[in-house]
């Protein structure tokens, strides 16, 4: 009798604990945007309105010198593992590979299992893990989001797709496919993107059993990705907003950055590269389309901002929110693809369904793209955008805030996208570095800057690396050294000072060539380490997803191309027999 009460007694002390445990745990929520730069949100300077995160930046801490991959994949496997891309088997984007590098280590384009996610780390403690938006980790048993620590999820499978339908976005992926809980399915009738992905969520905490666990969800949205789309309501306050073109909106920001205390007062503006377009060569049709399709943008940033509303009421009414912190980023800088540019390019779209009605902006069909010029002013203060490793690509926005976090602050202190998965482990009081058996969390907390903004996140001794598609760079103290591919970059590598120069815009290679080299050396440290493989000569992301979509209509059109050609060598033998007639009746 007294061992059964002693057993009691312990296991009511147990029950304590963990009751104790599970209160004491924050809830964690990770708002992931896609292409979004540095300076798209409200809080950033930007020009939508997005009043929800802005709440979120001003309670909580803004970081303005914050870095990512490139491109999303990349980006994603080191958002939820911490570590390096290479390492996690996602070293570039499936579409963007050549053929014969997938079997290559790190290259597979799927999360490996040489990783854990921190939706199974928040699992170990107790966590209710959920996913919704878009995965591109893989979407096969072993990769799809139930095997990587999630217990609900409602995802897009694939890099992209139409926000309204179920359909893809490029020639070599006129498909999309979504995923419930590992299993294909259908959409609803008025499905539009940032709206589901938020309902989702929502009915994963109304169905949860264990409504006392803390939770981890994981939001990751199309938007800002093309096709750029967002109901009416929300475009057509921006229809003024972008008609003077590309090259003010760069200077405004430029600006804008400057008042912010984001870049130095002394800063310079990189040049437009000489083969953009220039505004005022545009035919008045062509500025209306650009500047509507910017208009489509920034009201799919305000939409999206909307739906996070619903959430952050949804917490408030579950007394969830005051326990919740929350972290909100972007993949990657603007997308500059030139979507339109191209006879076949609108031509598929038009096949497949899509217009570019400017009096239908937005709506279900409608495909909206920023274009490399808007891309690059979007991108502003900085050079580049997505798909290359200068700032306008990586540099994106931060925010963290929430339970415990420090209000009202502003860091510019440097940063990467594999310090906020040992940031969340420290904050749930889980040791970062406790997973044996698996390749290492590469990145750092940020707890102790946070705690003491004069602490820098990486001293002057430690460095991170970064490369993509053949694009790479090196951080280390103030300075960067820098390798962007072609078409707009040259392959050589650059020395920056990105204190004084964030815009890159004086290389300072020849001028401190010890430095250069020693960054170069820690370069080929970090590429040796994590397996960094060089593509071939002549290759560029770009060029690769252009040469795998016209392979796509190429193969999609076969039978009418071969009669084609059929018909073409029968004018042909018909116009030279006729000919040979003509000359032997003359």
């Amino acid at each position: 009798m007294k061992i059964q009460s002693l057993l009691t007694i312990l296991l009511i002390l147990f029950s304590f604990q963990a009751r104790s445990q599970t209160e004491a745990n924050p809830n964690i929520v990770i708002l992931l945007v896609d292409d979004s730069g540095l300076m798209d949100f409200g809080s950033f300077g930007g020009e939508a309105r997005t009043p929800n995160i802005d709440q979120l930046a001003n309670q909580g801490m803004m970081f303005t010198n914050f870095h990512a991959s490139p491109v999303c994949s990349p980006s994603r496997a080191m958002l939820i593992t911490g570590t390096d891309s290479h390492l996690t088997g996602v070293a570039n984007l499936p579409e963007m590979l050549p053929s014969g590098y997938e079997n290559e280590p790190g290259y597979g384009g799927v999360l490996n299992n040489r990783v854990q996610t921190i939706a199974t780390r928040l699992k170990e403690i107790g966590y209710n893990t959920y996913v919704s938006g878009k995965w591109h980790l893989g979407h096969d048993e072993n990769t799809l989001p139930p095997a990587r620590g999630f217990d609900r999820s409602f995802i897009l499978g694939a890099s992209g797709a139409d926000n309204y339908e179920a359909k893809g976005y490029l020639p070599m992926k006129p498909t999309a496919q979504w995923y419930a809980d590992g299993k294909k399915i259908d959409l609803p009738e008025d499905f539009y993107s940032s709206k589901d992905y938020i309902e989702q969520t929502i009915g994963f905490h109304e169905l949860e059993q264990n409504q006392e666990a803390p939770f981890f969800s994981f939001i990751s949205f199309q938007a800002i990705h093309a096709p750029i789309q967002a109901p009416k309501r929300f475009v057509e306050p921006y229809l003024d907003v972008y008609k003077e073109g590309w090259d003010v909106l760069r200077h405004k920001r430029f600006k804008k950055a400057k008042e912010m205390g984001i870049i130095p007062a002394t800063a310079e503006i990189n040049a437009m590269f000489p083969q953009f377009k220039k505004w005022d060569e545009l035919t008045q049709k062509e500025k209306d389309s650009y500047a509507t399709d910017m208009a489509v943008t920034a009201g799919m940033l305000e939409a999206m901002d909307y739906y996070v509303g619903k959430y952050i009421q949804y917490l408030k009414e579950k007394g969830l929110y005051d326990n919740t912190i929350f972290v909100v980023t972007s993949d990657n800088g603007p997308d500059g693809g030139d979507f339109k540019g191209s006879a076949i390019m609108k031509k598929w779209q038009e096949n497949h369904g899509y217009h570019a009605d400017i009096k239908r902006a937005g709506e279900k069909g409608y495909f909206g793209a920023v274009g490399p010029e808007f891309a690059l002013a979007l991108a502003s203060p900085f050079s580049f955008f997505k798909y290359y490793t200068g700032e306008g690509g990586v540099r994106t926005p931060l925010i963290i805030s929430g339970k415990n976090i420090p209000s009202g602050q502003q860091t510019n202190s440097f940063c990467f996208i594999t310090d906020l998965v040992p940031t969340i482990l420290e904050l749930v009081g889980k040791e970062p570095r406790s997973n044996k058996l698996y390749a290492p969390i590469t990145g750092k907390s940020l707890l102790p800057h946070m705690k003491d903004l004069i602490k820098p996140v990486y001293d002057e001794s430690e460095g991170v690396g970064l490369e993509v598609a053949n694009s790479s760079a090196y951080y280390k103290g103030d300075f960067k050294i820098v390798k962007n591919n072609i078409p707009l970059g040259d392959n050589k590598w650059y020395l920056y000072n990105l204190k004084s120069d964030p815009g890159e815009t004086k290389d300072l290679a020849k001028a401190l060539p010890e430095k250069f080299n020693e960054l170069k050396n820690d370069y080929d440290e970090y590429a040796k380490s994590v397996g960094v493989i060089e593509m071939e000569e002549g290759y560029s992301a770009e060029g690769e997803v252009g040469r795998k979509s016209m392979i796509k209509i190429l193969s999609n059109n076969a039978v009418y191309i071969l009669g084609l050609f059929v018909f073409i060598i029968a004018l042909f033998w018909f116009w030279r027999r006729r000919r040979n007639f003509n000359g032997t009746t003359n």
